[in-house]
C-alpha cells in the first residue's frame, strides 16, 4: 500500500480527530484518492471489462448449450448444471471476496479474481467431457463473483458520493450490452467458429485487464496486517453462509432439473439445511461475530432495508426476462436462438440505456426516490402486459411490452446502490456491497427456479423445460410438440408472469420506506469548504 501524501493525512485528520474514524466517516465526507483524468478512465474500462467479461459468460452459452451437449455426449442433469454451476460459485463467493479485500487490498483481490475466471475459462474451452466443463464453469463462477463485487466496491472507494451515480450508471450499461450480445455472440460462435470460442474470447481481454489494473490502479483502504487479519477473520460466518447457500441452491437446482422430484429425502434434507444454516448465520453475525462477515448495523435503517428488498426483487423479476423471453420466442413462435436473441434488443436497448439517464437525473438533483418509484410502475406495467402474449406473433406488442420493461428494469439497476450508499459509512462498503450482491445473486438463482416450477406445473407428466429448449435449439422440436401443445405451454408462461407481476408490485410497497437525502446538507454547505479550497488551504498549511 502506498504512502498517504501530507495533503491527504491532513484532509482525513480534518474530518475526524478520533480513532474511530474509519467507523464513523459518512459517505458523503469521504475524501477520495487523487487521479488524473486519464488514470480515471483507464482504471473504468478495466473494471468495465472484467464486468463485461463475467456479464457476458451468464448469456453466452445460452444459445450454444445443445450443440456442446452433443459435442461432449452429456446428460440432461449435466446439460442443466453448465449455467448452474457458474451461478452457484459466483453467488456462494462473493462474501469471501468482500472480506479478503479488506485483509489483503483491492487491486490484489480483483486481479487474483481475474486470474481465477481466466482459468475457468481456458478449462472450459479445453474440456473433453461435461464433467470437466462443469468444473470449468465453477471454477469460472468463482472468479466472476469476485470480479461483480470488487468492481462495485472499488467505485464506492475510487469516487465520492455525488459522482459514483455515473460510473455505477455506466456499469450498468455493460452489464446490459454483454446480457444483448452475449446469446447473439454464442449464436454466431457455434455456427462459425465453434463454441469453444465462447470461452477462449475472455482470455486476450481478461489478460489486458489484469495488466492495466496492476499497474495503474490505486486504491488505499485501511486494513489489518495479513496475518492478524486472518486470524480475526470470520470463519465460523463464512462456513455458515457458504454452506447454507450451497445446499439451499443445490437442492433447487436437483428439485427443479427433475433429477430428483422435490418430495426426494435429499432434496428436502438440502433445501431444509441449507435455510436453517442461513439463519443461523444471520443470529451468528447479529449476536457473537466479533467482526461480521456482514455487519448488522448496514440493515439498521428503513432506507437501507428497502433498498436491499427492491434490488433483491428487480433481480428477481429482471433475470425472468432475460431467461424466459427467449423462451418464449423459441417454444412459441418457433424463431430460431439467433433470432430469437435479436427479438430480446427491445428489452436490451432500453434497459441498457437507461442507467445513464437515471445517473444523470440524480447527479443534476439527487432524487433518486423518484427513479426507484418509475422504474419499479413500469417493471410492474411491463410484467403484467406479458401475460396477454399469445402463440401469435404480435410483434407490435412483444416489442413495445419489452421496451416498457426494458426501461423501468434499466432505472432500477443502480438506483437502490444509490440509496444504500446515502445511508452508510465508509468503512462498512464492502461488507454493504458484499450483502448486496450476494443477495441479488441469490435471488437471480432462485427466480429461474421458481419460473420453471410455475411453467413445469402446467406440462404433462414425462416433460421437461431443459428438454424443451433442448430440442427447440437443435430444430428437433417435433417430438416437443407432440408432447407438449404450445397452449400447455403458454399457460404455464403466463402463470409465471402473473407471479413476476405480484413481485413487481412489492417493489412498489418497498419504494415507500425509502427515504430521500438532500444532495447537500445546507448547514454543512455553508461551513464546510469546497473541496478544491480544502486541498489548497492544507497545502498552504503543511508547506
Amino acid at each position: 500500500m502506498s504512502a498517504k501524501t501530507p495533503i491527504e493525512k491532513a484532509a482525513r485528520e480534518e474530518l475526524s480527530d478520533n480513532p474511530l474514524a474509519p467507523v464513523e466517516t459518512r459517505m458523503s465526507d469521504y475524501v477520495p484518492p487523487v487521479m488524473s483524468t486519464l488514470q480515471r478512465r483507464v482504471i473504468m474500462v478495466s473494471l468495465c471489462l472484467t464486468l463485461f467479461l463475467g456479464a457476458l459468460d451468464v448469456t453466452i452459452i445460452s444459445t450454444a448449450l445443445p450443440t456442446i451437449a452433443r459435442e461432449l455426449g452429456m446428460t440432461s442433469q449435466q446439460y442443466a448444471w453448465i449455467s448452474s454451476a457458474f451461478t452457484l460459485a459466483n453467488t456462494t463467493s462473493t462474501p469471501v471476496w468482500a472480506k479478503a479485500s479488506d485483509i489483503f487490498g483491492r487491486r490484489g483481490i480483483v486481479i487474483a479474481s481475474a486470474v481465477v475466471f481466466m482459468a475457468g475459462s481456458l478449462i472450459c474451452a479445453l474440456a473433453r467431457d461435461g464433467t470437466m466443463l462443469i468444473g470449468g464453469r465453477v471454477v469460472q463462477g468463482l472468479g466472476s463473483g469476485g470480479s461483480l463485487v470488487m468492481v462495485t466496491i472499488i467505485i464506492g472507494d475510487l469516487f465520492a458520493l455525488k459522482d459514483r451515480a455515473k460510473y455505477y450508471g455506466l456499469t450498468g450499461i455493460v452489464w446490459g450490452i454483454a446480457s444483448a450480445v452475449g446469446p447473439v455472440l454464442g449464436g454466431v460462435f457455434v455456427q462459425t467458429i465453434g463454441w469453444r470460442w465462447c470461452f477462449y474470447i475472455n482470455l486476450p481481454f481478461d489478460g489486458l485487464a489484469i495488466v492495466v489494473l496492476f499497474f495503474v490502479l490505486k486504491v488505499e483502504v485501511e486494513r489489518e496486517p495479513v496475518m492478524q487479519g486472518l486470524r480475526t477473520l470470520d470463519w465460523t460466518g463464512l462456513v455458515l453462509i457458504i454452506a447454507g447457500s450451497i445446499l439451499f441452491l443445490y437442492g433447487l437446482e436437483v428439485g427443479a432439473t427433475n433429477a430428483k422430484p422435490w418430495s426426494a429425502p435429499i432434496v428436502v434434507c438440502m433445501m431444509t439445511i441449507g435455510l436453517a444454516l442461513l439463519v443461523v448465520f444471520m443470529v451468528w453475525e447479529a449476536r457473537f461475530a466479533a467482526k461480521p462477515v456482514i455487519p448488522g448495523r448496514i440493515f439498521s435503517k428503513a432506507t437501507n432495508m428497502a433498498a436491499f428488498v427492491l434490488a433483491c426483487l428487480h433481480s428477481l423479476c429482471f433475470i425472468s426476462f432475460d431467461f424466459f423471453l427467449p423462451l418464449y420466442s423459441q417454444v412459441i413462435l418457433g424463431l430460431s436462438p439467433l433470432i430469437s436473441g435479436v427479438t430480446l434488443f427491445a428489452l436490451i436497448v432500453p434497459l441498457s440505456c437507461m442507467p445513464v439517464v437515471g445517473s444523470i437525473f440524480i447527479r443534476k438533483t439527487g432524487n433518486y426516490v423518484f427513479l426507484c418509484y418509475l422504474g419499479a410502475t413500469l417493471m410492474t406495467l411491463g410484467s403484467g402486459l406479458f401475460i396477454s402474449f399469445k402463440t401469435e406473433r404480435e410483434w407490435a406488442k412483444i416489442i413495445t411490452f419489452q421496451v416498457i420493461t426494458g426501461i423501468g428494469a434499466g432505472l432500477l439497476f443502480q438506483t437502490p446502490l444509490i440509496a444504500l450508499q446515502n445511508f452508510l459509512h465508509q468503512a462498512d462498503m464492502a461488507a454493504a456491497m458484499s450483502a448486496y450482491n450476494f443477495l441479488r445473486n441469490l435471488c437471480t438463482s432462485i427466480s429461474v427456479v421458481i419460473g420453471s416450477v410455475l411453467i413445469q406445473h402446467s406440462l404433462p407428466a414425462g416433460s421437461s423445460i431443459t428438454s424443451l429448449h433442448s430440442t427447440q435449439e437443435t430444430g428437433a422440436g417435433h417430438e416437443t410438440v407432440e408432447i407438449v401443445s404450445k397452449k400447455q405451454y403458454m399457460n404455464g408462461l403466463r402463470n409465471m408472469w402473473i407471479f413476476y407481476t405480484a413481485i413487481c408490485g412489492i417493489m412498489l410497497a418497498a419504494c415507500v420506506f425509502i427515504k430521500q437525502k438532500r444532495k447537500v446538507d445546507t448547514a454543512e454547505e455553508a461551513s464546510v469548504e469546497s473541496e478544491p479550497e480544502k486541498r489548497k488551504n492544507i497545502e498552504e498549511a503543511t508547506a
